[in-house]
């Protein structure tokens, strides 16, 4: 077999004059045609290799793609297109259109959207889709979104559309939950505010109408007590004791209750607070307490943060007041106050607060109860108190932006850790009654 026979005589022709000029010649000075042909056969091999990489691309990618003819025919599609409309393979919808894989309303609408696209050339830009395949209960629709635009050769003539679709269900699923989700937490919200305008009514009745009644049992009781101690006799006297003990139990209950609404709803703006001097006065407050319990209280150094600050002193005053409420009893109580500067989860600075102690201590499977309202471990005979002081604290730490746990072991002593922002979105806020 000659030279000739390896090249079409149309290659050949279309070739000559361009390597003529790349003096591709033999010594005649003839075209060499060995040199073309191996030249033309270089270059059908980039090709090739350039349409195997293009098609492996598109049938990589997981999205649907297509072109259609102008009769809305099947001319190129994607693995991917092939399987999400059950064909077994590409060349199999070569020829086929719309109305063979989706019912009758959905395969006219799509070939209405790609006929105007021909007409006008305007295209279609992420138009989302809720539909089905023929064959597929109408309850197993699944959402897309498609893009399709106008198909020309070269030389400009109109071919057909070309699209692509993305299966978004997964997404328009998860937007859906969303949507549901905040719709309930706007039910949630609507529910709290009213809970909380429950809470300020129940504030106001407490602060007021139930104040009196009490106040009157126990100046009552104290006259009851003066005139008529004699005749009351031993019995009656204990009657009047427990009673007037009650009173007073019910009048601590209703302030601390009072305490813990108002840690919102009587909050004042956030300023500059110096944690140092706050310490300070409320060991001075407690001076009497620890000089009771022959203990000591040290301060260490404390930063300047952005809070609220009788919530902040009241904070303080609880911690301290637990540590030497809770005192061994061979043991003189010693309480340090520090805080450090660190780093949160999300890289935002906060300031830990540590209040310590050399206390009775407690079992940490307890550790989420004892922030409970009126939640005590100890029986009242042991310890005074209704169970709302560490509540308030937590309440207070939540209202700014912190929260607080603790480390303990029983009969060694315990660590409360407030977590505090350094700085705070409340800054100035103005804070209504």
């Amino acid at each position: 077999m000659n030279t000739t026979d390896k090249c079409d005589e149309r290659s050949l022709s279309e070739t000559s004059s361009a390597s003529e000029n790349g003096r591709a010649l033999d010594s005649s000075g003839e075209p060499d045609i060995a040199a073309l042909c191996a030249k033309l056969a270089r270059a059908n091999e980039r090709l090739i290799r350039e349409r195997d990489l293009l098609w492996m691309v598109i049938d990589s990618l997981p999205d649907f793609i297509y072109a259609k003819d102008k009769q809305g025919r099947f001319v190129l599609n994607n693995q991917a297109h092939a399987k999400d409309l059950g064909a077994g393979s590409t060349a199999e919808m070569k020829g086929k259109s719309d109305f063979d894989y989706f019912p009758h309303d959905v395969a006219t609408e799509f070939f209405d959207d790609e006929q105007k696209i021909i007409e006008t050339g305007a295209p279609v830009i992420n138009q989302e889709q809720f539909k089905n395949r023929l064959g597929v209960p109408s309850n197993s629709k699944r959402w897309s979104v498609s893009s399709k635009v106008l198909w020309r050769d070269k030389q400009g003539h109109i071919l057909g559309t070309m699209g692509i679709t993305r299966d978004i269900h997964e997404m328009k699923m998860a937007q859906e939950a969303l949507r549901e989700s905040k719709e309930r937490l706007d039910q949630s919200t609507v529910q709290l505010e009213r809970s909380n305008r429950e809470l300020q009514d129940f504030a106001y009745v407490a602060s007021h109408d139930l104040q009196e009644p009490l106040r009157k049992i126990v100046v009552f009781g104290d006259r009851l007590k003066e005139k008529c101690n004699e005749a009351l006799g031993e019995e009656g006297r204990d009657y009047l004791e427990r009673m007037q003990k009650a009173a007073s139990r019910m009048q601590t209950l209703i302030n601390d209750l009072l305490a813990f609404s108002r840690v919102t709803t009587k909050a004042r703006p956030f300023t500059p607070l110096d944690l140092a001097e706050v310490a300070r006065e409320v060991v001075l407050d407690l001076e009497a307490r620890i000089d009771q319990a022959k203990g000591r209280v040290e301060i260490g150094p404390l930063p300047v943060i952005h809070a609220e600050g009788l919530q902040m002193r009241q904070l303080l005053q609880n911690l301290i007041g637990n540590a030497l409420k809770f005192r061994k009893p061979e043991e003189s109580p010693l309480v340090k106050v520090a805080a450090q500067k660190m780093s949160n989860d999300t890289g935002r600075e906060i300031w830990e607060l540590t209040v310590s102690d050399n206390g009775i201590g407690f079992d940490e499977k307890y550790l989420d109860r004892i922030f409970n309202v009126f939640q005590r471990l100890h029986t009242r005979n042991e310890f005074e108190g209704n169970g709302m002081g560490l509540a308030i604290v937590k309440k207070i730490a939540l209202y700014h932006g912190g929260d607080i746990t603790a480390n303990s072991k029983p009969g060694i002593g315990t660590t409360f850790r407030v977590t505090l922002p350094a700085t705070h979105p409340k800054d100035n806020e103005t804070h209504h009654e």
